[in-house]
């Protein structure tokens, strides 16, 4: 295996595809010319039989040689894997951003340009993309003649900054973080850390999700690095006193004691409050049971905001027609979920969701719930949701809605569930599961990176595994963490061959979305060019064949604000909030070619004016959109369709 500085050997050597000196790949790697020999060499040996090979040659250098094989070798090792490269466009641009938050001094766009292999130009565009994402961050992206630039901010805010443009580039959800990011840190050991953190869970009993975990790695590894330097957080006496009195004060100083102790260094107050910070937001991986859990436990602010959450849950129940403020088990899950929101919205912490893709094409139904959720949280408490945090309700209101549907009290085969992305969706797995097969009995459920510790040979029947994951001498079924219906054969298949028939099911059809369309309300291969354009066409035909009231292309576009409507695979299904609709229909529209949505190409428009309040059709018509999106024949023969009465599945 090549180690991270012999990487970025080939990735110069690839970049540019001509000679470079010794001296040249020193100076650029900071390294001495015995070192690049070294390495040279090593890179040799690893690239035997690759189609690959390093050249040298007296007076013209050092240069790599390659064929149609090692090109292919080359793209896999540089541009593919678990961090993305520097060399890729789309994510070069956050390797700068590592330089100018670990500079300490003002930095020229000519010694970045250098460093990164790229001419001057490119480099001052990369910088000019990273201002939104700075100011985001509440950074300053200060400019000076003859010095160059830096960044201003808080300590605080510099150290978020760091950890986010990290998560940018590392894929580092699974069982190697540690290896993961081991190269953004050279001088520390994150073993250590890696070692701190997994002692904490044992000792105060806790587990933290997969991304939580590697969340926290990045920050603790941050803060060392940030004191070594002699960068310290500010203290805000406020927010320490708040802090003190919290149950997870302990956890805080149990950690901060550990990588004092471990590292040399001393953290400050201020320091330690910044640790809290981060912890408060992450997601804990632990089932609370409803009747043993004690709000009281959760500061003085507790009440007020259960309260409020209760209204937020009585009123999206009661609009949906969905029992959601009977579930004790969601109240509990979203209250701590809101909390640890709250938390990072507070201090700028954004966490994507690795699910929000699947969430939005899987649970479309339960991103529109989950969507007028978020609305009311604005309106309670004064906070802006994105898509990621939208996604993550939208797992919580899945999992309510397949305990609701779910069969119970069944025996038999026992299954240990891995999941690597928190509380919501090992939840919503397992409600599902339940639903789908009463009979299995889930034993435990537990992250990835606990797998291999947590699991025995004769402890469950078989492991269901919702990431990668292979366990020697132990049977594991990976699936996806939406349960979807391969998964579900697969399921079948191991617990009942006999009858896995049953869930192969004919043809698709939507008898109820077909038959809210009309040809009065279908445009097909229009020449629209943008979101806007296609809502306001749509919406003036639904309005002139009052299907709606005036003010519905108003809504519609502060509805695609909250979050865009797209949902994957060439489909957006845009429509008001509540109050708009005369006659319930659904508005189709095809186009020439796709336009930007959200962060989807879309080509296909099924516009809604469908009361949320008819609870039954809103599910079925959301239920077959999910389906009809995952249909390749479907979306081709509306596409190629002229008119309604062209597209055959309808039928």
């Amino acid at each position: 295996m090549l180690l991270p500085r012999e990487k970025r050997i080939l990735e110069i050597l690839y970049a540019k595809k001509q000679g470079y000196t010794s001296s040249e790949l020193a100076a650029a790697l900071h390294i001495s010319l015995r070192t690049v020999k070294t390495d040279i060499k090593r890179i040799r040996e690893e690239l035997e039989k690759t189609g690959c090979e390093i050249l040298t040659k007296a007076g013209k250098g050092i240069w790599l040689s390659y064929d149609s094989q090692g090109k292919k070798y080359l793209d896999s090792l540089l541009l593919g894997g678990e961090c993305a490269s520097s060399m890729d466009p789309k994510t070069r641009k956050y390797y700068i951003a590592l330089q100018l938050l670990d500079s300490d001094t003002y930095i020229s766009t000519e010694s970045i340009s250098n460093s990164m292999y790229i001419s001057k130009g490119t480099a001052t565009n990369d910088i000019n993309e990273l201002i939104p994402f700075f100011e985001k961050q509440g950074l300053t992206l200060e400019k000076r003649v003859k010095y160059g630039i830096r960044l201003l901010g808080k300590e605080s805010q510099l150290r978020i900054a760091k950890a986010s443009v990290i998560r940018k580039i590392v894929v580092y959800q699974g069982s190697q973080v540690s290896r993961k990011l081991q190269p953004f840190f050279e001088d520390l050991n994150i073993e250590h850390i890696n070692a701190i953190l997994q002692e904490a869970e044992e000792h105060f009993g806790f587990i933290l999700s997969d991304a939580s975990y590697s969340e926290l790695l990045i920050h603790c590894s941050i803060i060392v690095r940030r004191i070594r330097k002699g960068k310290v957080c500010a203290i805000d006496e406020t927010e320490l006193r708040a802090y003190s009195e919290m149950k997870e004060w302990g956890i805080c100083r149990f950690i901060a004691d550990a990588l004092e102790k471990s590292f040399s260094v001393h953290m400050t107050e201020g320091d330690r409050s910044y640790l809290m910070m981060n912890l408060l937001g992450t997601r804990m991986q632990e089932h609370i049971p409803a009747e043993t859990y004690s709000w009281g436990d959760d500061g003085a602010d507790s009440g007020q905001i259960l309260e409020q959450w209760e209204d937020i849950l009585r009123h999206a129940g009661d609009m949906f027609r969905e029992n959601l403020i009977g579930d004790e088990t969601l109240k509990i899950a979203m209250f701590l979920h809101l909390k640890a929101m709250f938390n990072r919205l507070q201090h700028q912490i954004h966490l994507e969701n690795p699910m929000k893709r699947m969430v939005r094409e899987e649970l479309v139904y339960e991103f529109e719930v989950a969507t007028y959720v978020a609305r009311l949280i604005k309106e309670e408490f004064h906070a802006d949701l994105g898509e990621d945090e939208i996604c993550d309700i939208a797992l919580y209101l899945g999992a309510s809605l397949e305990r609701e549907r779910a069969m119970r009290n069944r025996q038999s085969p026992v299954v240990t569930i891995v999941c690597g992305s928190g509380i919501g969706t090992s939840q919503f797995f397992e409600a599902k599961l339940g639903r789908i097969f009463p009979e299995i009995q889930v034993r435990k459920i537990v992250p990835i990176s606990r797998a291999r510790y947590e699991i025995g040979k004769d402890t469950q029947d078989f492991v269901l595994a919702t990431v990668p994951l292979e366990l020697e001498g132990i049977e594991v079924l990976n699936v996806s963490p939406m349960l979807g219906e391969r998964d579900a054969l697969l399921i079948e298949e191991r617990i009942h061959p006999e009858r896995r028939q049953l869930l192969i099911s004919g043809k698709e059809k939507y008898p109820a979305l077909f038959a809210l369309m009309s040809e009065r309300i279908s445009i097909f291969k229009c020449d629209c060019r943008s979101l806007e354009e296609v809502i306001s066409l749509m919406g003036r035909r639904l309005i002139h064949e009052k299907y709606v009231k005036e003010g519905f292309i108003e809504s519609v576009l502060k509805r695609e604000e909250l979050a865009p409507t797209s949902i994957g695979d060439k489909f957006a299904v845009p429509h008001a909030f509540e109050g708009y609709v005369l006659k319930t229909g659904v508005g189709l529209m095809t186009l020439k070619k796709p336009i930007v949505w959200g962060n989807e190409k879309v080509q296909i428009i099924m516009m809604l004016s469908i009361d949320i309040r008819e609870q039954e059709q809103f599910r079925e018509i959301f239920s077959e959109l999910a389906a009809i999106t995952k249909n390749k024949w479907a979306i081709e023969q509306i596409l190629n369709a002229e008119r309604i009465s062209d597209i055959k599945i309808r039928n």
